[in-house]
């Protein structure tokens, strides 16, 4: 008897996960339905393909082996081991989507839905992007959901990092138990909180480099689903008093926040607009950019105009923070209006001499010596790369236009660690430049001037993705300069004012919150009145 109730009940835990198994299988199959399903022997190809793209294309890949201690080719041979006769369509999906996270740059990832939009719809027909199909875009499209839902969780706990440590901003109920704000979080699954975010080279992308604490973090790392251990994360916190807090969280649970966020702390929303103020007591104008879109610009440019019109305008504030890039003319259109001179440095960029390159430029050695540039150089280089260089002296971010509006005083930028591409490309520029000056956090991104990504479809999977294919060695004079990230004045949030920014019902870009409590735009004052 005892054996066929044992016999039953293996029985029916055996039925009960084959079917859990079978409703996963189809719940995979609706996402990916009608996407390549790949033999072995196609896995590989493609796979290969994928890894020889990145090497022919990324130096950045060289720059994080040689100064961040990340080997792209080590992570791409054990990822490659693991396909087999048995790898399913989704398994493999997560095995390409761990390499191009193991590239580890911000401009080198899959496609999402908003740039599929962008590379089919604009890219394409202005010839920016070749060689793709737009037929394959679907299969992209599908697999974006897939890996959203699948590869990630939808936990949020609303950490942020602050000069080496993490920290939670709101307090949050869960399971009963309240936790406070501002707890520092000191580790995860029992394992230091930065030994473990390090460790994630192949899950999130990219992972922020404090280069002044030497520590590697990301804000969301909790988000990942494969580091739930039986389903399960664990967070050991310390409070104020010293008190040591564990969460033990399910994956895909929620937590209750004890208090209403009002306002966002990272990238600018894609409805956000330009905010412009003028401030009478201290003669500044105000512009906050939300993006690097030239509309934008134009818009900034109209309000300063009808500004310096009424009233005397001794500084210029440009609030770049949550800025996630996009195109240099908008600011530079705006800077052409209010300086006089050009902003000029000596710029040397380098791409890697390789066959994808040549075939994707339509360029060989010959062309590239009589487009002017070059295939050596003085300085730092990247071991084992051959590379041509881009070598330009005084070169022009912008060029004043033919009527400039009488403006004499400083421009300061105002920049957090939430600016990317084109916005790094203003904040490197106020660096070099006395007029332009910087101030706020180090974004912890390899910054620099960087290019349009070449985008490519992998053969047989037909994934589509894109690559950064330019380094900036501009001012190095090692290769971890490379890196570039400087701020003239080095500003932070403490975790209190975070976590009032947070709750506050005032308008964080108005007038009143600006003066009197953001500490960047304090920073801005303080300095003017040493002028």
């Amino acid at each position: 008897m005892k054996t066929s109730v044992k016999l039953i009940l293996t029985v029916a835990t055996l039925l009960c996960f084959f079917e859990t198994k079978a409703q996963n299988n189809s719940k995979h199959n609706n996402y990916l339905s009608d996407t390549p399903i790949l033999s072995k022997a196609q896995m590989l190809a493609d796979y290969d393909s994928l890894v020889s793209y990145i090497n022919q294309v990324s130096p950045i890949i060289q720059f994080n082996k040689e100064v961040r201690h990340i080997d792209f080719n080590k992570h791409a041979k054990k990822l490659k081991k693991k396909i087999t006769s048995k790898t399913s369509r989704e398994e493999y999906l997560f095995l390409v989507e761990k390499t191009l996270i193991v590239a580890q740059d911000g401009h080198s990832n899959r496609l999402g839905n908003s740039l599929l939009d962008i590379v089919k719809t604009v890219w394409i027909p202005k010839g920016i992007a070749t060689g793709l199909d737009t037929l394959d875009f679907p299969h992209s499209y599908k697999y974006e959901k897939f890996i959203k839902e699948n590869f990630y969780t939808k936990l949020k706990l609303e950490l942020v990092y602050i000069n080496g440590e993490y920290y939670n901003i709101l307090p949050f109920s869960y399971k009963g138990k309240n936790y406070p704000a501002a707890m520092k979080l000191i580790s995860c699954n029992d394992k230091k909180i930065h030994q473990f975010v390090k460790s994630m080279e192949e899950l999130i992308s990219p992972l922020r480099w404090d280069r002044a604490n030497n520590k590697v973090y990301h804000e969301n790392f909790y988000t990942v689903g494969e580091i739930y251990k039986n389903n399960k994360l664990k967070l050991a916190f310390i409070d104020k008093n010293q008190e040591k807090k564990i969460v033990n969280i399910t994956k895909d649970d929620t937590v209750t926040f004890l208090e209403e966020k009002k306002n966002n702390f990272g990238y600018n929303s894609s409805t956000a607009s330009v905010i412009t103020h003028y401030f009478e007591k201290e003669q500044i104008f105000y512009g906050k950019i939300p993006a690097m879109d030239e509309k934008f610009g134009d818009t900034l440019t109209k309000h300063f105009e009808n500004v310096i019109k009424k009233f005397p305008v001794k500084s210029i504030v440009l609030d770049v923070r949550g800025n996630g890039g996009g195109n240099d003319n908008t600011y530079g259109k705006f800077l052409g209006k209010i300086l006089k001179d050009t902003i000029k440095t000596n710029l040397t960029v380098g791409r890697i001499l390789s066959p994808l390159n040549c075939k994707y430029y339509e360029m060989n050695k010959d062309s590239i010596t009589a487009y002017g540039m070059s295939l050596s150089k003085e300085g730092p280089k990247l071991k084992n790369l051959k590379m041509f260089y881009n070598i330009i002296p005084n070169y022009s971010f912008f060029y004043p236009e033919k009527e400039i509006l009488p403006f004499e005083g400083n421009i300061y930028v105002l920049q957090d660690r939430f600016i990317f591409s084109s916005t790094s490309n203003l904040s490197s520029l106020a660096y070099k430049n006395k007029r332009l000056i910087s101030i706020g956090e180090m974004p912890n991104l390899l910054g620099g001037i960087q290019n349009i990504p070449s985008v490519f479809c992998l053969p047989y999977s037909k994934v589509i993705f894109r690559l950064e294919p330019q380094i900036d060695f501009t001012d190095c004079k090692t290769v971890a300069d490379i890196f570039q990230n400087q701020v003239e004045h080095f500003v932070t949030y403490p975790i209190d004012f975070l976590h009032d920014r947070a709750t506050t019902n005032e308008d964080i870009l108005g007038k009143n919150f600006l003066s009197q409590k953001d500490p960047m735009f304090k920073k801005v004052i303080e300095l003017e009145l040493k002028q």
